[in-house]
């Protein structure tokens, strides 16, 4: 009998604590709890950032790590098919170019994000539909037709290597593509359309799907094909049609669709190379939902979902999206969950420091308040008050050295005071703003802090520019548009606005400590008064606005894509932290007041230890 070291490399050792950085593969003996330890393998779905617009039976391509969707069914009927698609950079989705023909592909579809395949697909206005389209990561360009129209077909494979099968209405033929033109291959077995497909295209898996009249509603049977021949393999313990799938011949993953009922539903299933079996749930049952539909070269803990259809009848469309996680890590998914509740309520109110360690104060009704609370991330305990009442002002600092500076005072009072915050009390600075203003976008520290925008005496936006050394204010350069009330975050050498009005725009503007630039606009527009959080002009969220708005939206420094909502939307908000962790405090959806505090935590991952039976 082999030895354990000889199997895989290493010994099984004893120790009294579990190791820091378990490597897949590794055993321990923990002595001190008296069991046999490795880690094991988890699989689960989770959670992901929405698409910005809702559809059905689109196609897609690419994985979780890096997707395009394109095309498919608004949530509006009609007989217009969309033209917008979408890319998922692994922690949303952002807008791209649109595809040139829109289609209900349901599937046909196959590639990376960066060589893409979309093709057939069918349109009431234009029903044979036999275009191709190829997406290179930027655009859209048509490459050969197919030879017969079809949609709602098994697809595989690559951009130089992929095939196309059955398909709607139901027929047998096989199609494969090489980078510029289809072939015929051989046909499949069975009469079917409204089948899934995964793996390449000498090594693709059929599934499911339904016949012609007379036929199961849902098949269980699964096709395999070689490169030359289809060959009927071991059955599904669902039958289902209009699901997806992901993954390789030898470890391949099928999830949601339609089954007898009708219902959709939120199974999935793995096949191991021999048989499936059943494996874990999704969060949202649904069909005609695509993420990484084609498998390709792709393992199947690349494999994501997104969109779709959640029930038959009605029009129940989803932008909800998923990821598969099949790996000794146990994820977690990025997400808002209630925090401490504020001790008073306001909107317009101001905060800054960390989720963890943030002051909160000011705001507005009844009047101007002054009041200042500190929040520990659990619950919030009341500090001295603000000097000066005021509301809508600028923040910069942390727990324990901030400044608040602007803001309105009544009788509608431009202020150009700053408050020092030294941890335990306010006092008036000596150094005040040059210019008196609220509404302006604030970030930074208390010795470098940055005021932006913001309303003038008279009423109009500004872009004036200041900054903060900790000894004085002085001015810098001016915005190259004018704004006031929007969001922002960073530091006084890297910030980033966004949002906002005068007009209200989509318009990103980053700051480099000297001179102000386009960046990547918003998906969303969210008007005034929204929040945002960051580290820098790459790092960032910005999330609410008016009216009532629960979007979230992430920056990397040079496009937006889209983050898990808010639980309740409101305007008239304030919010500090990073991009993995922020809060927001209070604000009114955009009248009334809340008290009410969220928490955003990315993705976290950590190790799955499990205990082995020694027997």
């Amino acid at each position: 009998m082999a030895a354990y070291k000889d199997l895989v490399g290493q010994k099984i050792t004893v120790v009294t604590s579990n190791p820091p950085e378990p490597k897949t593969g590794q055993m321990w003996y923990n002595s001190t709890d008296g069991v046999l330890r490795s880690l094991g393998i988890t699989e689960a779905f989770s959670s992901a950032a929405s698409m910005g617009t809702s559809r059905y039976g689109h196609g897609a391509a690419g994985n979780k790590g890096g997707g395009i969707v394109a095309s498919g069914r608004p949530p509006a009927s009609g007989p217009a098919a969309m033209v917008t698609a979408e890319e998922y950079n692994g922690s949303g989705f952002s807008a791209t170019n649109n595809i040139n023909t829109g289609r209900f592909f349901a599937g046909n579809s196959f590639g990376t994000q960066t060589a893409a395949v979309f093709a057939g697909g069918y349109s009431p206005s234009a029903p044979n539909q036999v275009k191709t389209e190829l997406y290179d990561g930027s655009s859209f360009s048509e490459s050969g037709d197919m030879s017969e129209s079809k949609y709602a077909s098994c697809n595989a494979g690559t951009t130089t290597a992929g095939l196309i099968a059955g398909g709607s209405p139901a027929r047998t033929s096989t199609e494969e593509f090489g980078g510029s033109s289809w072939t015929s291959g051989n046909v499949t077995n069975s009469n079917f359309q409204d089948r899934s497909g995964l793996g390449t295209q000498t090594a693709a898996i059929s599934m499911g799907g339904a016949g012609p009249p007379g036929s199961p509603f849902a098949a269980t049977e699964t096709e395999f094909y070689d490169g030359t021949t289809w060959t009927v393999g071991a059955s599904m313990n669902t039958g289902r049609r209009r699901a997806s799938g992901g993954g390789s011949q030898t470890l391949g993953l099928v999830y949601g669709g339609l089954i007898p009922g009708p219902a959709a539903t939120n199974k999935s299933e793995l096949y191991d190379g021999a048989s499936w079996s059943n494996s874990a749930n999704m969060g949202t049952s649904r069909y005609y939902g695509n993420g990484n539909s084609s498998g390709g070269t792709f393992a199947v803990g690349d494999v994501y979902v997104a969109g779709g259809l959640t029930s038959p009848g009605a029009p129940n469309h989803t932008t909800a999206a998923e990821e598969f996680n099949r790996s000794t890590n146990t994820i977690t998914a990025a997400a808002w969950a209630a925090g401490g509740t504020v001790p008073y309520a306001s909107r317009q109110n101001m905060s800054f420091g960390t989720q963890t360690a943030a002051i909160a104060c000011g705001g507005h009704p009844p009047g101007n308040l002054n009041t200042s609370v500190s929040y520990d991330g659990t619950s919030y305990s009341s500090t001295p008050n603000l000097n000066s009442a005021t509301r809508i002002g600028g923040v910069a600092g942390t727990q324990a050295a901030g400044y608040e500076y602007g803001g309105i005072q009544p009788p509608g009072v431009y202020n150009a005071n700053t408050q020092t915050w030294n941890g335990s009390s306010w006092s008036n600075s000596p150094y005040n703003l040059n210019n008196g203003t609220y509404g302006m976008m604030s970030c930074g520290t208390s010795t470098a802090a940055l005021s932006a925008g913001g309303e003038d005496p008279g009423g109009s936006p500004w872009n004036v520019t200041e900054e903060y050394d900790g000894e004085g204010w002085t001015s810098g350069n001016t915005m190259p548009v004018s704004r006031y009330y929007g969001a922002g975050d960073g530091t006084q050498t890297s910030a980033f606005i966004a949002a906002g009005s005068a007009p209200v725009n989509t318009t990103t503007l980053e700051y480099d400590g000297t001179n102000w630039a386009t960046g990547g606009s918003l998906l969303t527009n969210t008007g005034a008064g929204g929040a945002a959080s960051g580290e820098n002009s790459d790092s960032g969220l910005v999330f609410g606005g008016t009216p009532a708005v629960a979007v979230t939206q992430g920056y990397d420094g040079t496009s937006w894509s889209t983050r898990p909502s808010l639980g309740t939307g409101r305007g008239f908000t304030t919010g500090n932290g990073t991009a993995t962790a922020a809060l927001i405090v209070s604000g009114g959806p955009p009248s009334g007041t809340s008290t009410a505090t969220e928490e955003f935590t990315g993705e976290t991952t950590a190790a799955n230890i499990t205990d082995f039976s020694t027997e």
